[in-house]
This record gives C-alpha cells, sequence and structure tokens, in this order.
C-alpha cells in the first residue's frame, strides 16, 4: 500500500518560518525581561513581608482545641 503524502511531509518540523519563529521568540524575551527590571519587586517584598510572617506564625501554632500534655 502505497503512503499518503500530506502537506506536513513537506515541512520541516519547525514550520514554514523558523527564523520567523526564532525572532519572535528572541523579541518576546527581551520585552519580557524588560517588564520584570521595571517592577518594583523590593516594595512588593515589604508590603508581603508581614503578611508572610502572620502566616509562619499561624501555622507554627499549636491548634486551639488540641489536647495540652
Amino acid at each position: 500500500m502505497a503512503k499518503r503524502t500530506t502537506k506536513s511531509d513537506n515541512v520541516e518540523t519547525s514550520g514554514a518560518f523558523p527564523w520567523g519563529k526564532l525572532i519572535a521568540g528572541i523579541a518576546g524575551s527581551a520585552v519580557a525581561t524588560r517588564v520584570i527590571r521595571k517592577v518594583p519587586l523590593g516594595r512588593i517584598v515589604i508590603a508581603a513581608t508581614p503578611l508572610i510572617v502572620a502566616a509562619l506564625q499561624r501555622s507554627r501554632e499549636p491548634p486551639k482545641d488540641a489536647p495540652k500534655g
């Protein structure tokens, strides 16, 4: 039985525009890097620190209805 040919048999695994996809990936990572660098991570950490500490303290406390002893 003869093998049927399809359009995907004639295209490389990287698609029809391999260089275009590579350039889009590089551009996307450059944009993401700039966005991440502009995010004020220091302020976010300062604002979140009390919430994290309170959650850690609650997780270390024994349950209120736990038997003592």
